[in-house]
């Protein structure tokens, strides 16, 4: 798909950029070489009044499952190594590994400015019989992912985080090599961030390059699943409460090249808006303990170029909408209704999706099996008209393994639902999985991807039924810093697909991460 870029501007400064990031590595590799010489001694830590451990005084009173930082996966770990914070270290009673004498670096007399060092690296492994549902050919695909970060903190108020990223791709009718899996070298992210106190509350700015996950997936991700990862540029204002918070932000994405620091800001599209959390109840709800949150949103995007079916020019979407979220007992659930208008062209929008996750736990406690469904709705309709309203839904940046693992279904007239479990069976092993069944409720739009692309051809035939796509998921925590995932997904062609010349395939990856 070609873009337009807006207001493109190269990083003439890439090289300063990159020295500095690389500039905050520096210090803690020489800590790091020290080992545990790097912080102070337990029994000095405990004598002296200036080692001994403080709240932050400016940390989030929301509550942290909500605050707009992204997923947890471990218990000091987020999906966004930007949202982390290893300054409970400073506490000589702290549960330590080998680790952390990278993850807590003192830099002066009492630790109030400290780095912490982060790295990952994830290589993946994939086969699929027939990866676009019509290649003759078989795809092995190995995919490899290396970042590696550094968040300098000054007291509570200020940090400067930096993170750089890498990834390549090998194989045999593997994807094209384009920048998200094909990246020698990018700055992912690079920031500064500024607290304060508010009242009772804190506020927080943070400028320059930021992935971004504020929001339900279904419409905001940084998208986990290539190598490179959506980061965006701009500003965002944080405001957190105790029982409430939003964030106000203008970004421009990056627009990612394949080779070392070729990357610029703006592609051609700019995400504006608001998004507000609201703790309606956090204790006994109807004789069970549970917390529920109202988080009402609007997004404004502007795409200056894209193409949809026929319609190629500037798409504006105006996204309002609501998530109602939460766990009362041993249910739990996430519902999210959103409603678009704008302009495709010169063409109007009405475009409007639902998506909902429920499930109950069998039992009590974390070992507990888990049953459950999601249900999802996204219109379609007019982008293969030459007037009229456009009812396609533009998913903006949504998490595409919502559906699959690889790509094979969008969030564009779609309709579907999909039965889930979730079994523990072990403290380090657990298996999910599901079985979705797909429909597109207009029959005269096309069958679209997880990247939007159409499955050419299925605008020209009849039938509703898509695809039925059932998955499989172990992972096996070896480990917070080893994990092992295998995936499968088979992909059941349904009428639409088959009469369009498509048909079934099998898609297997083993996925090994390591992270510091």
């Amino acid at each position: 798909m070609m873009k337009m870029r807006n207001r493109t501007c190269r990083l003439r400064a890439r090289g300063l950029a990159g020295c500095l990031t690389i500039g905050l590595l520096m210090p803690g590799c020489a800590f790091a070489a020290a080992g545990d010489d790097a912080r102070p001694a337990s029994g000095q830590a405990s004598t002296a009044p200036s080692q001994q451990p403080k709240r932050d005084p400016l940390a989030s009173p929301f509550p942290a499952e909500a605050d707009g930082q992204g997923p947890r996966t471990g218990p000091h770990y987020l999906m966004l190594r930007n949202a982390e914070d290893w300054r409970f270290l400073k506490d000589p009673k702290a549960k330590r590994d080998w680790a952390s004498p990278l993850k807590y670096i003192p830099l002066n007399a009492d630790g109030n400015v400290s780095l912490s060092l982060n790295g990952d690296q994830r290589t993946s492994v994939s086969l699929s019989t027939q990866p676009l549902l019509n290649d003759s050919t078989d795809r092995i695909e190995m995919l490899a992912r290396t970042t590696i970060g550094a968040d300098l903190r000054i007291g509570p108020a200020v940090r400067i985080y930096g993170e750089l990223a890498s990834g390549q791709i090998w194989g045999r009718n593997e994807n094209r090599h384009m920048p998200i899996q094909q990246n020698d070298l990018i700055v992912q992210q690079l920031f500064g961030e500024i607290r304060a106190p508010v009242g009772s509350g804190v506020a927080r700015v943070t400028i320059g390059r930021q992935e971004f996950f504020d929001g339900p997936r279904f419409i905001i991700s940084p998208r986990e699943n290539p190598n490179i990862r959506v980061s965006m540029n701009g500003a965002r204002l944080s405001m957190d409460w105790r029982r409430f918070r939003f964030s106000a932000f203008h970004f421009e994405p990056t627009e990612q090249g394949k080779g070392l620091l070729d990357d610029s800001i703006g592609n051609g599209e700019t995400l504006s808006g608001v998004y507000g959390s609201l703790v309606l109840a956090n204790g006994p709800i109807a004789g069970r303990k549970g917390t529920l949150f109202f988080d009402p949103f609007y997004y404004h995007f502007v795409d200056e170029d894209r193409t949809l079916g026929r319609i190629s020019g500037r798409d504006r979407r105006e996204t309002y909408g609501a998530r109602f979220w939460g766990q009362v007992g041993r249910l739990s659930f996430d519902w999210t209704a959103l409603k678009q208008d704008g302009r495709f062209g010169i063409r109007p929008v009405d475009a409007w999706a639902v998506s909902t996750n429920q499930s109950v736990a069998l039992g009590k406690g974390a070992a507990a099996p888990k049953i459950g469904f999601h249900a999802d709705y996204a219109s379609g309709g007019g982008t293969f008209d030459s007037r009229g309203k456009v009812g396609s839904f533009n998913f903006l940046y949504n998490a595409t393994v919502i559906f699959s693992d690889d790509n094979y279904v969008g969030a564009v007239n779609m309709m579907g639902i999909a039965p889930t479990f979730a079994l523990p069976v072990t403290g380090k092993l657990q298996l999910t999985g599901e079985m979705g069944f797909y429909w597109r409720p207009d029959q005269k739009d096309a069958v679209y991807r997880g990247n939007s692309q159409v499955y050419a051809g299925t605008q020209n035939v009849a039938g509703k039924h898509v695809a039925n796509i059932a998955r499989l998921k172990a992972t096996w925590t070896i480990d917070p810093h080893v994990s092992l995932a295998g995936f499968v997904n088979y992909v059941d062609a349904g009428k639409v697909l088959r009469r369009a010349g498509y048909g079934d395939n099998l898609f297997l990856e083993t996925m090994l991460t390591l992270r510091f």
